[in-house]
């Protein structure tokens, strides 16, 4: 059987090496659309309040042919209740639309550039940015299952990458905004549940962790959070001088642009480089700032005049322990949580997650952990090989079959790659969805890694 795996696999290696590919050039960034400038008034309204809305085309590698897709302004908040903003949602609907559920995708952009949100890389097309590609393999798997799908701009106007109160009040607001929204004729009874992988796990994570205080009336049947980066100390400790060392930049101006005492003492402590480097971020999206920042210590005094105390320095230290899923009691999930994680994890620390998990067990959480121990079962791989037995999981959430109550531990050395678990029709997305990565998964992510490197020094 002929599959358009082999094309897509040139094209997708092309946008790594050149960084090139055409985009939609009638589109203007969020920053100069006027959909995204909310009407006079939206602070009084209420979180989740829908403010502006426009049907629009999605644009894929993939032909996207639902039946239809509309964008939501909706007045969200930003760490606190009296920070009110606004971000926009994207909803896909299929043509077999099952109208009494959802599926919240996380987003992994992992970026600050406003071309990265999903509202305008899903409407632009392939960008220069894989992960675009990667987010929609992902997308179509629900669509085709016949779910409405609704993809907020986590990050909000201000691109808070790595800000997880942010990210999570701004998605339990994009469900608010998607459940009212008149065009779908949903209801509160709406079953609901959540995925997110990666930086789509912040999202997802923390979302599940703000449920219960933040959104206690929405009908959460289930949050899936795969590699997730649940300690944002730990995380810059394993990356820093790594191949994605790239990704700590990007945080650090995304939690600069949420805490103002961060920004003022990033402002005083940062080099000239590091300043060049937060600049580029503003503008560039995840692969960009991979390739541009590879195998960088941010920790040394070519970044930071501190050097590596700057971990522990205040502001520093204190905003990045707000960043720790699972510490407080009253941050604990409601709703029942899947977590699947790769011990060779070189992204996402193994040992946090698996904290995370222990913390919201002991506060009494319903929570799965699914540990994968084979020496191969790295973030990329695991990415690939979790995404049918989560999606399993959301369907069967979904679809209203009982959950194990309280918290149990498994162990899977399986990391092959099966796209007939789901079926025939889920073949091709799942092969592209592996393709993105290399031909070849593993072993221990190394043909990404190898990637990075070989443009970094073509």
């Amino acid at each position: 059987m002929w599959h358009p795996l082999p094309w897509l696999l040139t094209l997708l290696a092309l946008a790594l090496r050149i960084q090139a590919l055409a985009i939609r050039g009638d589109l203007p960034l969020p920053t100069s659309d006027t959909f995204y400038s909310p009407p006079k008034g939206w602070e009084k309204v209420k979180p989740g309040t829908v403010l502006r809305t426009r049907k629009v085309d999605v644009k894929s590698f993939f032909d996207v042919r639902v039946k239809e897709a509309w964008q939501l302004l909706y007045r969200t908040t930003f760490i606190s209740d009296d920070q009110p903003t606004t971000t926009v949602t994207t909803v896909l609907v299929p043509h077999n639309a099952k109208k009494d559920k959802l599926v919240l995708y996380g987003n992994y952009q992992d970026s600050n550039g406003p071309q990265c949100a999903p509202s305008y890389s899903y409407r632009a097309g392939i960008t220069n940015d894989v992960s675009a590609t990667a987010n929609m393999a992902t997308v179509l798997i629900f669509l085709q299952e016949g779910y409405v799908v609704t993809v907020p701009d986590k990050e909000g106007k201000h691109n808070a990458f790595a800000a997880g109160h942010v990210e999570g009040r701004q998605t339990l607001d994009g469900i608010r905004a998607t459940l009212s929204f008149d065009k779908l004729s949903f209801s509160n009874s709406t079953r609901v549940a959540g995925f997110g992988y990666s930086g789509g796990a912040i999202q997802s994570g923390w979302a599940a962790s703000l449920k219960k205080t933040y959104a206690p009336e929405l009908n959460m049947v289930g949050w899936y959070a795969g590699g997730t980066p649940s300690n944002l100390t730990d995380l810059i400790l394993l990356l820093n001088k790594g191949p994605f060392s790239g990704f700590l930049v990007a945080g650090l101006q995304g939690l600069s642009v949420t805490y103002p005492n961060m920004k003022q003492a990033l402002d005083k402590w940062a080099t000239p480089k590091l300043k060049e480097a937060i600049k580029f971020s503003k503008s560039h999206c995840m692969v960009d700032m991979l390739l541009k920042y590879p195998f960088v210590d941010l920790l040394s005094e070519e970044y930071f005049s501190k050097g590596s105390r700057v971990l522990e320095t205040e502001p520093f230290k204190t905003v990045l322990d707000q960043q720790v899923m699972g510490v407080h009691a009253d941050e604990t999930p409601d709703t029942p949580v899947l977590m699947m994680h790769g011990v060779k994890d070189e992204v996402a620390p193994y040992d946090s997650a698996f904290r995370t998990y222990q913390d919201w067990c002991n506060q009494g959480a319903d929570v799965e952990f699914i540990t994968y121990n084979n020496d191969i079962a790295a973030h990329f791989t695991t990415m690939v090989t979790t995404v049918a037995p989560a999606f399993v999981w959301i369907r069967d959430r979904l679809e209203g079959k009982p959950v194990q109550r309280g918290c149990s531990h498994k162990y899977d050395n399986n990391i092959i790659l099966n796209p007939k678990y789901l079926g025939q029709q889920f073949t091709d997305i799942l092969q592209t969805l592996t393709g993105l990565f290399g031909d070849k998964i593993g072993p221990g992510d190394r043909i990404l890694k190898n990637r990075i490197q070989n443009t970094t020094h073509a």
